[in-house]
């Protein structure tokens, strides 16, 4: 009856009471994309308290960040679906991923202008979003 982990990494239907089922990781897993493209941690700017909690179980999210590539943001949004049963599998998101790197019509090309994309927001400075990079006294994250 106990919920572990760290409060903007825990799928909304667990913070409800549900049994975890792999579709929580997968919540997880959207989460982490979205910290990759802000290069901060989730939800910084707030207390990880059960205000925070019920506004996850609302269906809030972390703000998307500026000129994300689109198929990025698709797959972060289906990852984050309220709905763990909207949620792809591991093997889909793998297969979409695969998509994304090696165009299939292409003789298994390298998808150059994602790579690109990519490339971009991992060299971009903090300062290109609006994000608030200091922490909230009651973030928590261990």
């Amino acid at each position: 009856n106990n919920i572990f982990g760290v409060l903007p990494f825990i799928a909304p239907e667990i913070l409800k009471g549900q049994p975890y089922t792999q579709a929580s990781d997968i919540y997880s897993f959207s989460i982490i994309m979205w910290e990759f493209t802000s290069k901060i941690l989730p939800f910084n700017d707030k207390a990880h308290d059960l205000q925070l909690a019920l506004s996850i179980c609302k269906g809030e999210r972390p703000e998307i960040i500026e000129n994300t590539p689109q198929c990025y943001i698709d797959l972060m949004k289906k990852c984050w679906d309220e709905d763990p049963l909207k949620r792809p599998s591991s093997k889909e998101i793998l297969n979409i991923i695969k998509n994304w790197i090696f165009r299939p019509d292409d003789n298994n090309e390298i998808n150059e202008e994602l790579k690109s994309n990519i490339m971009e927001i991992i060299n971009a400075p903090i300062e290109h979003n609006n994000l608030i990079v200091k922490s909230h006294p009651k973030a928590c994250y261990t």
